[in-house]
């Protein structure tokens, strides 16, 4: 079996591909992964293949499109702004996408890239939606992007109501895209969740357990991480090696419009709880002017081989900075942006592993030191949860989900 994978993003995006994408060949499938010229280098050091996906969403964000869309604190603001920024990378990476999965026989696409059945519809190859957040309506929790949870009979309409909204902003571009491949257009309406292809969720079912009135092509399969031998920098380990435990600190990819104030925040906070930390630079590039010996600022590393030596991880809520905590079991700090990371800081607090905060612009230091006091109270709640999480296998049972939907006897 040959699959490609299409994905687009940052970091956390294209990781957890890369586990499932090593398991696939592990059993024996040829596997290309289909992303940004940047990862190019861990794709193929991962031994799979690799295809360029254009595009570069660090600089799409850290631009003022890309500013606005993380400014979005509604779904209509949300939903047109992301239109904005993600449109234009779907008209330019239509025909690279095509190129890339002439030879596949299965098609598993990522949330970003919309066009993924497009693409399946026109080679005539069996889809599958891959996501690292809910994506299926129910009644079991509001949709993701939602700031503030709502009264529990409003659930569902939350996702009608959102879906309906995605729907009519894509539409037209996706019919401009299939009407190049000579493509019948889309319905008006967005299909019920029975007629779409099926879903792999790369996330645990200890985290989020499936609702009960998701489809029986919803798969949670748990968290597609591998096991790490990656290496530290000597200057990080010595750091780590020099006493307690401290605090990982850091927003990953979002871009904050105030770097320094970012970083005070975060470093007042860690200090006001007698802690050392761990000060990712990330896309932001924060820094901070005093730092001492308590501070370790670093560019790029991997979270699951220092969230373990870590004793809890202040972050963004990036779907795959939310995971690598709870792999880890340490407790996290949730300060969202903007999209499903509203979703993560209500997830780690209801589980009872965390805590979260207001938005980003609205956490102040009192705040989130407060958070931070008491997440760390929450570590062997967290400890826990990484022990169940440890005995599933998310890559394998991906792939048991995968030959099954490739088999050509598999109705889609």
């Amino acid at each position: 079996m040959r699959v490609s994978v299409l994905t687009a993003g940052s970091r956390g995006d294209v990781e957890p591909f890369l586990a499932l994408g090593g398991r696939l060949r592990a059993e024996g499938h040829g596997v290309r992964l289909v992303t940004h010229r940047e990862f190019e280098p861990v794709v193929r050091a991962a031994g799979l293949d690799f295809a360029e996906l254009p595009g570069d969403p660090k600089a799409t964000l850290a631009g003022p499109r890309g500013q606005a869309l993380l400014s979005a604190r509604n779904p209509v603001a949300l939903v047109r702004r992301l239109r904005e920024v993600v449109g234009p990378e779907l008209r330019r990476s239509l025909t690279a996408a095509v190129d890339a999965c002439r030879d596949a026989d299965v098609i598993v696409y990522s949330t970003l890239v919309a066009f993924g059945p497009t693409v399946a519809e026109h080679l005539d190859v069996p889809v599958v939606a891959a996501h690292l957040s809910p994506n299926t309506p129910t009644r079991a929790f509001p949709m993701t992007a939602l700031p503030q949870p709502v009264p529990a009979v409003l659930n569902h309409a939350t996702w009608r109501f959102s879906e309906a909204l995605l729907w009519r902003a894509f539409r037209p571009l996706l019919d401009d895209q299939r009407a190049d491949l000579g493509l019948p257009p889309l319905p008006r309406r967005t299909p019920p969740p029975r007629r779409r292809a099926p879903r792999l969720y790369g996330f645990s079912p200890s985290v989020v357990p499936p609702p009960r009135d998701w489809t029986p092509t919803d798969h949670v399969t748990g968290y597609w991480f591998t096991d790490t031998d990656s290496t530290l920098p000597p200057a990080l380990t010595d750091f780590l090696d020099a006493g307690e435990p401290p605090v990982y600190l850091g927003f990953g990819s979002m871009p904050d419009p105030d770097p320094a104030a970012a970083a005070d925040l975060l470093l007042t906070a860690a200090r006001r709880v007698g802690r050392r930390a761990v000060l990712l630079s990330g896309w932001s590039g924060l820094r901070h002017a005093d730092t001492g010996d308590d501070v370790l600022v670093v560019d790029d590393v991997p979270h699951r081989a220092l969230f373990p030596r870590c004793a809890a991880a202040v972050h963004h809520g990036g779907a795959g900075t939310t995971a690598a905590a709870v792999l880890a079991g340490i407790p996290s700090v949730v300060v969202p942006f903007f999209a499903d990371q509203f979703f993560w800081g209500r997830r780690v607090t209801e589980l009872g592993v965390g805590t979260t905060t207001p938005t980003r612009t609205r956490t102040t230091a009192d705040v989130l030191t407060d958070a931070l006091r008491t997440t760390l109270s929450r570590a062997p709640s967290a400890r826990a949860l990484a022990a169940r999480v440890a005995t599933e296998d998310g890559p394998g049972t991906a792939v048991t989900v995968l030959e099954h939907l490739a088999n050509p006897t598999h109705s889609q």
